[in-house]
């Protein structure tokens, strides 16, 4: 799961980039699948739940009064709060130089080398992702979006059914029915089986691409959109 997260917010990032590159081409509703897709983003972050595993740098100081804990996303911060404290207690160490002209680094070894009775243990954590209850966990997820028979031909549309019926090996893509439709994948097809796809659907697949969905669900109830051809029947 925390790696399709990882991967959906790359895509999410390059489709961003691209409505700004190109905002022109950039349909209404794709502008609003990449909104949803980023307000979702948005609701992890302020329900603070991690959308990936991250790695973070612990450190634990043992001293007689009791023990300090340190978390920080790089080894250098780290170091730097480690630091802090024994610039703050460095007159226990026999160490005459001022803490305040050495580097985080040269503070905290001289520093925990030299002191008697106090120890520091440092290590690198991976925080998993707060995983959402789901009923199949293990299946593999997908994004599809909703497009309208009409964006079809007749001709398409009796094509989609003859290999919906057809489950054999020379249809040339897979294809579901549905009880308004059919189930299609906009996965880029090589050039000999993109040459057996008529030009609407192809047009209709790519449409789905850019948008960062793995297959069409087109039904003849869902309302068209305006980057499409459009036929009646």
């Amino acid at each position: 799961m925390s790696e399709e997260n990882m991967r959906a917010f790359a895509q999410l990032l390059a489709r961003a980039r691209a409505a700004f590159e190109t905002a022109t081409d950039l349909d209404d509703a794709a502008r609003e699948a990449l909104i949803e897709d980023i307000s979702a983003f948005e609701d992890c972050l302020v329900e603070e739940r991690l959308p990936w595993p991250i790695e973070v740098y612990i450190g634990t100081i043992d001293h007689r009064h009791g023990v300090n804990h340190y978390v920080a996303l790089t080894r250098g911060h780290l170091i730097a709060e480690i630091a802090d404290y024994c610039r703050e207690w460095w007159a226990e160490i026999d160490d005459r130089r001022d803490p305040a002209q050495l580097d985080d680094e040269t503070v905290a070894d001289r520093y925990f080398d030299d002191h008697p009775s106090e120890y520091l243990v440092t290590d690198r954590v991976r925080i998993e992702p707060i995983h959402m209850v789901r009923p199949l966990p293990d299946v593999e997820a997908g994004r599809y979006c909703v497009l309208s028979t009409a964006h079809l031909s007749t001709a398409t549309a009796t094509l989609l059914t003859k290999w919906c019926a057809d489950a054999g090996p020379d249809r040339p893509i897979n294809v579901a029915s549905t009880l308004y439709g059919w189930f299609v994948p906009t996965r880029e097809n090589d050039e000999a089986t993109g040459a057996l796809l008529p030009a609407d659907l192809s047009k209709a697949m790519q449409y789905g691409r850019s948008g960062g969905f793995d297959h069409i669900l087109f039904d003849c109830d869902a309302s068209g959109v305006d980057s499409l051809p459009a036929f009646d029947w």
